[in-house]
């Protein structure tokens, strides 16, 4: 899996990177059964081997699983975003998904000082629960963006991480401009 790879560079490229200690199995389960939801197994071992909440290159907000973890701890979208609808447009794939099968595991856009964020799609039978992500946004309720799973996220952050020396929200580095940005979070 590549996060294993990514925790391997990140310690070597990041020796003093801000982490907050790693989650224990028994963390991991509790916030399991309490979200309803297995997580996917790269975020487990991200949880488990890398950090247990953590601001990410200074631009990725990730939840952990203690309420003391630095960014918050992950949970339902219904707690980041209240008025949420029960059902949530992927515009991509244009179909509608069961809000209570959302995941968040960033805490809001640190690019855009916004409640817009990655969420998990918890869907059934997935193997590995290697769910797909989605970034929803705040003002239309919709998952505007759609990847494969948290290691194809986290391998977009870190492979721009890597292009230079200032780093970017994935929402950010898939749209780079701030008119593309605007036009899908408010379609």
């Amino acid at each position: 899996m590549f996060i294993y790879e990514f925790i391997e560079e990140c310690n070597e490229k990041y020796p003093s990177i801000d982490k907050s200690k790693p989650a224990s199995e028994e963390m991991v389960r509790a916030y399991e059964k309490t979200l309803g939801y297995p997580l996917p197994q790269s975020f487990r071992a991200f949880l488990k081997q890398f950090s247990n909440g953590i601001f990410l290159l200074d631009c990725e907000p990730i939840g952990g699983v203690d309420k003391n973890s630095p960014c918050s701890d992950i949970r339902n979208v219904h707690d980041i975003i209240p008025d949420v609808p029960n059902q949530i447009l992927a515009v991509e794939t244009n179909e509608l998904i069961n809000s209570c099968r959302l995941i968040s595991f960033t805490m809001f856009d640190a690019g855009d000082s916004s409640n817009n964020h990655w969420v998990f799609i918890c869907d059934d039978n997935v193997k590995n629960n290697d769910y797909r992500v989605g970034f929803i946004s705040q003002d239309t309720k919709k998952i505007i963006k759609t990847l494969s799973n948290f290691e194809e996220w986290i391998k977009i952050l870190w492979e721009y991480d890597k292009q230079g020396d200032i780093n970017l929200p994935v929402f950010h580095v898939l749209y780079p401009t701030f008119d593309q940005r605007v036009s899908l979070l408010q379609e």
